[in-house]
């Protein structure tokens, strides 16, 4: 295959942090390749710097053979380079179409830009993503697993040779994946050469040609197809093969009521008449496709979502519809989105850390209690950083959920309601915080964990729930069900 690009000796620090220690990548025109590496290895940093959002201390890039300097995304884009951050970069108020050809030409009339067939073009080429919206509507006005197709879109419109994913699949259904591959097979067959990361092994195996591992910042590995399987993978990637979540045996005793979720109902019709319970130290999945309505119940839950009927109940008293009441009660929420909903990007990882105390009604605390805070939740997680006081935006993602998620717990809640808080974080770190999930849940806490990963709701749920189209479908006990039960009842074959 033709070499497209060639990237040796890759070097990058950010102050203390070694991000890169001399890595390489060669990709391949009309090839899918996979790079692979816990959170921290370094894989979206080295995408981001062929992408030209931030530059390397030291290396070399070549495309098509010529040695390149990218001062900037433009310098990027001019050699046919796109990058998908799993961090979505679409501009909120302007409309769809408007977003899908945002920084390339569109067609111009002889009144400025002609509209109507930007409109038209913005059609074709989403539905090749399989997705059906009006093109005039405002990005914000969509679901964000739309807005992820929508940034996928934009960079398919382009005239791209090099297209880089990171984490593209991490907010779709299962349906909008397959949309996606058809289309990745399309461009790859065309000759695109495409990088792709995901911590999701299905996705690696089924789409790659060739596969890439980084490890603590460095190149491990790098085979085709043909050589690689799972545990090829996990030797590379973690050394050590993770554990599996360790299951307590529970006490044969009447358990606890803490959460009671009554007759709630969506304003804006997301979900209707929901009722369930949960109790003290248990874990409950709650499983479904993307659109299902289960983001919009956890929000409406913890008051953050609007709702037309129904009530929370905590330890036998009804709460108020509101986030501070809801918080008080001992109900707290890790959300789906931790740029836009989780974190404060600008501030440092130890105020994002304590956000959810400061202010609370309790003693005051010294800097030095405080640090210490701080400093023995990033050793129960393992956070990798540089400083506490430098911005939560330089960690990697996992790490920044491991923050969210240690603040939530900070304020020692009841219940711990997750959305999809293993989204975007490695194999390693997914066992780590399954094992402290059921740790939790020992000690009594009662845990509400919200995934699209049918093997996550299986590792860590002693019971699972299930939404279709906003209604829950099923209750299940973890012990007696199959995978089949659960794909059923999340497709509305079985109620």
């Amino acid at each position: 295959m033709t070499n497209r690009v060639s990237m040796l000796g890759i070097t990058k620090h950010f102050d203390a942090v070694k991000a890169l220690q001399g890595a390489s990548l060669e990709l391949h025109a009309g090839e899918v390749h996979t790079l692979a590496g816990e959170n921290g290895s370094g894989k979206s940093t080295l995408l981001k710097i062929l992408a030209g959002v931030i530059q390397p201390d030291d290396g070399k890039i070549a495309v098509d053979g010529s040695e390149l300097t990218f001062n900037g995304v433009r310098d990027a884009m001019a050699q046919g380079i796109t990058m998908v951050s799993q961090e979505l970069s679409l501009v909120p108020h302007l409309s769809i179409a408007e977003n899908v050809f945002l920084g390339h030409n569109q067609t111009r009339g002889k009144f400025g830009i002609d509209w109507h067939d930007t409109e038209k073009r913005a059609v074709e080429v989403l539905k090749r993503l399989n997705l059906n919206v009006n093109p005039k509507d405002e990005v914000a006005s969509i679901p964000q697993h739309e807005q992820q197709l929508i940034e996928i879109a934009r960079a398919i419109a382009s005239d791209t040779r090099v297209l880089l994913l990171d984490e593209p699949t991490s907010s779709l259904a299962p349906n909008e994946v397959a949309a996606l591959f058809r289309v990745v097979s399309q461009l790859r067959d065309e000759g695109t050469a495409i990088v792709m990361i995901s911590h999701r092994m299905s996705e690696m195996l089924e789409i790659s040609d060739r596969f890439t591992v980084l490890r603590d910042s460095k190149f491990i590995d790098t085979s085709p197809r043909a050589g690689v399987n799972e545990d090829w993978l996990i030797e590379r990637m973690v050394l050590n093969k993770p554990k599996k979540a360790i299951h307590m045996e529970k006490k044969n005793t009447t358990p606890e009521l803490v959460l009671e979720v009554k007759n709630m109902t969506d304003r804006n019709g997301a979900f209707q008449n929901i009722s369930f319970n949960l109790f003290k130290g248990e874990i409950v999945g709650l499983a479904g496709l993307a659109g299902a309505g289960r983001t919009e119940l956890v929000e409406a839950i913890v008051g953050l979502h609007p709702r037309q009927a129904g009530d929370v109940v905590v330890l036998g008293e009804t709460i108020a519809h509101s986030t501070r009441a809801t918080m008080n009660a001992g109900v707290v929420l890790v959300p789906d989105d931790r740029r836009e909903k989780s974190t404060i990007r600008d501030m440092s990882i130890r105020d994002n850390l304590l956000l959810s105390i400061h202010g609370r009604p309790q003693k005051p605390r010294s800097k030095k209690q405080e640090e210490k805070i701080v400093a023995d939740w990033v050793a129960k997680f393992k956070i990798k950083m540089s400083s506490p006081y430098a911005p939560i935006s330089s960690l990697s993602g996992g790490n920044q959920q491991k923050v969210v998620i240690a603040r939530c717990l900070e304020t020692k809640p009841k219940v711990l309601i997750l959305d999809e808080a293993t989204r975007g974080i490695d194999l390693g770190a997914k066992a780590e915080i399954y094992q402290i999930l059921r740790e939790l849940a020992a000690e009594g806490l009662a845990i509400l964990c919200v995934s699209s990963e049918l093997s996550e709701i299986f590792e860590i749920s002693d019971r699972v729930l299930v939404m279709h189209a906003g209604d829950l479908t099923a209750d299940l006990d973890r012990s007696n069900i199959e995978e089949s039960d659960v794909v059923s009842a999340a497709t509305g074959a079985k109620k």
